[in-house]
């Protein structure tokens, strides 16, 4: 079994605020790689022309949405992994990874089906012929990615549970070099390639995910890091192992499809205040995004520590390994809405250019909604957090119904309220992810202190002393 022992003797925040940080710092670093490999493509494609930036965006962005959920549902693996290891068991770790493996194969099918008929989609919500086409042109290139998405998304969640992040990080950065090349080659058609334009670029993107998917499993092979009898184990087994991470996932994924659609929907609803709006709305949300990566990171590691912890047993130290991951959140959370608030004015040049006729007014807008933005970031940091400290005790569906509570039920209300019936505008969409992002933070923070309160009194009724198997959750 690889992965670091549990210690005996008293809780150290500091030792666990280490191991936080030697996790998330190289998943953030994926994450921010992920990112700049979509970004990449957008450079590229505007190169091309207008047009093509446009057409490939919208289609990167619904597959994207589609990739997400999938990898939602296996995301699951992560705390049972990390349970297993922590109790030193290493047989639910190939049930988990063969579960994760049978999700992302029956998911591939149904999402690809739907990319290839994205324009019936784009139709029926009445997108303009000039845009349907060169979608489908690029997401039938892009298509072939999705295979690839889920084996990397398995590789990455199985390689963070097993606490070996780095060799994650480092092939995505590495991806970014490649997806450049094969974006320069096989847009434009250099080196000898086919100029294919947009469909270049999909294709660049499935290359180098088929290449950094083949990388991590022949780093996994190597290492040596699944257990023997992996391939031999039996298909009871793996079906047990598919109920398992699905009853996990299957939440996840739904938590993802809440907050994703929360922005989704405003996006749409910011369009009815102008194009204005919308592109101050997009800048806005993209710094929002970049900055969120970060938490998102700590948060898996918390899951992975949160569930290392309460395999052994250690539910004090579950305790503190997931309120030190939450303050770690917090804390990034908090420097980057000061860094916002001072550099605001900054954000608007990397987007536009000064003589752009509406940049003085773009700028304007989006001065207010960053201002906003500043509010909710320590709360979006919480949130995502304690969603995978809870996820580290197996709690998934509780958190989705929280999110979904707090994101519809009172962010996007009072947002739209706000927007719409008080006058408030794209600002009073933003006052809505504010009052959504901290219910359910606050709501999630609850349900993990309460939790480890439970956990610990069955420890102290049954006369443990901060080992030994800790009840399954009921």
């Amino acid at each position: 079994m690889t992965g670091t022992p549990t210690p005996s003797g008293r809780p150290s925040r500091r030792r666990e605020l280490t191991e936080i940080l030697g996790l998330a710092i190289p998943l953030a670093a994926a994450q921010v790689a992920t990112m700049l490999m979509s970004i990449t493509d957008s450079v590229m494609l505007g190169h091309l022309s207008s047009d093509a930036l446009a057409a490939g965006g919208l289609g990167a962005n619904v597959a994207f949405m589609l990739i997400i959920l999938m990898q939602g549902l296996q995301a699951g693996i992560q705390p049972l992994i990390a349970q297993a290891r922590g109790a030193g068991d290493a047989r639910p770790i190939g049930r988990a990874v063969w579960g994760g493996l049978i999700i992302g194969a029956l998911a591939i099918l149904p999402i690809m089906l739907l990319l290839v008929r994205i324009d019936d989609f784009l139709r029926l919500v009445g997108e303009p012929e000039a845009i349907v086409e060169p979608v489908l042109v690029y997401e039938r290139a892009f298509v072939w990615s999705i295979p690839a998405a889920a084996l990397m998304g398995l590789l990455r969640y199985f390689l963070s549970a097993m606490e070996r992040p780095r060799v994650a990080m480092m092939v995505a950065f590495a991806g970014i070099g490649i997806n450049l090349l094969l974006n320069w080659m096989l847009i434009f058609g250099n080196l000898g390639a086919p100029a294919l334009g947009l469909a270049g670029s999909g294709y660049a993107t499935s290359a180098t995910w088929w290449l950094m998917g083949l990388v991590l499993s022949v780093y996994v092979a190597q290492a040596k890091l699944l257990p023997h009898d992996f391939w031999r184990l039996a298909w009871a087994e793996r079906r047990r192992g598919f109920v398992a991470v699905f009853r996990l996932g299957w939440p996840i994924a739904g938590i993802y499809a809440v907050e994703v659609g929360l922005f989704s929907v405003s996006s749409l609803l910011m369009g009815r205040f102008g194009p204005i709006a919308v592109a101050a709305h997009q800048i806005c949300l993209g710094v929002a995004s970049l900055t969120f990566m970060v938490p998102l990171a700590i948060g898996q590691a918390a899951t992975v520590r949160v569930g290392f912890h309460m395999g052994a047993g250690a539910v004090a130290r579950a305790r503190l390994a997931g309120f030190s991951a939450i303050g770690l959140g917090v804390g990034f959370m908090s420097c980057t809405a000061v860094a916002i608030a001072f550099g605001r004015q900054l954000v608007f040049a990397f987007y536009l250019e000064s003589d752009d006729p509406s940049y003085g007014q773009v700028v304007s807008l989006g001065m207010n909604l960053l201002a906003v933005a500043c509010v909710f970031q320590t709360f979006d940091g919480a949130q995502v957090v304690a969603a995978g400290a809870l996820r580290g005790v197996k709690d998934t569906r509780v958190p989705m119904l929280l999110g979904a509570v707090g994101y519809w039920g009172l962010g996007m209300t009072l947002g739209a309220g706000l927007a719409f019936w008080v006058g408030l505008g794209p600002v009073g969409l933003w006052w809505g992810f504010v009052c959504g992002l901290s219910t359910v933070s606050l709501l999630l923070c609850l349900r993990f202190r309460a939790l480890m309160g439970r956990y610990l009194a069955v420890q102290v009724r049954h006369g443990l002393t901060g080992t030994g198997a800790v009840p399954e959750r009921g």
